[in-house]
């Protein structure tokens, strides 16, 4: 990689935001969570966090015709997969749970831990939502080449891979 950050005279670089990447990440991230979120937020009356906790549940939680028991995923496991703390899932699945959009099973296997489902209310809304977000996420594609996609997905995947 070419060597970005220039010096002089053996003296440190100076730092400009505008070149540092982490920078630059969270910012872009911020600015599409934000106005991604109103996709969800006034229609729906979804905070971030409830969004994130229906989708990682929707995508990971698959039913199978033939399970005799509940599949789900816990709390613990949320917050890994949402990318998000303890107690801001712990918030939002209170407030899915009083919605309606989720339900809290017993895990078979841990009983002193609880499985956390989708409600037919949840699977809906998600069933509702879904279609406007691959909508919202191809109108801000639309600036980018198929190419400049597959390559920003594959530079995003290689960081990704550095920092696992």
């Amino acid at each position: 990689m070419a060597d970005i950050y220039q010096t002089s005279n053996n003296t440190q670089s100076r730092l400009s935001l505008q070149q540092f990447l982490p920078y630059r990440l969270v910012n872009l991230a911020q600015s599409v969570s934000i106005n991604f979120a109103e996709v969800y937020q006034t229609e729906f009356e979804l905070t971030i966090p409830e969004w994130r906790i229906l989708v990682n549940l929707a995508e990971h939680v698959v039913p199978e015709e033939s399970a005799t028991s509940v599949m789900g995923i816990s709390a613990k496991e949320l917050t890994v997969l949402a990318s998000m703390d303890k107690s801001t899932v712990s918030r939002a699945v209170k407030l899915m749970l009083d919605k309606g959009y989720l339900a809290k099973h017993l895990d078979e296997l841990d009983k002193r831990a609880s499985l956390l489902t989708l409600t037919e209310t949840g699977k809906q809304l998600y069933h509702t939502i879904a279609p406007k977000a691959l909508e919202w996420e191809a109108k801000l594609l639309e600036v980018l080449s198929e190419e400049e996609y597959q390559m920003l997905m594959q530079i995003l995947d290689k960081l990704d891979s550095k920092l696992a």
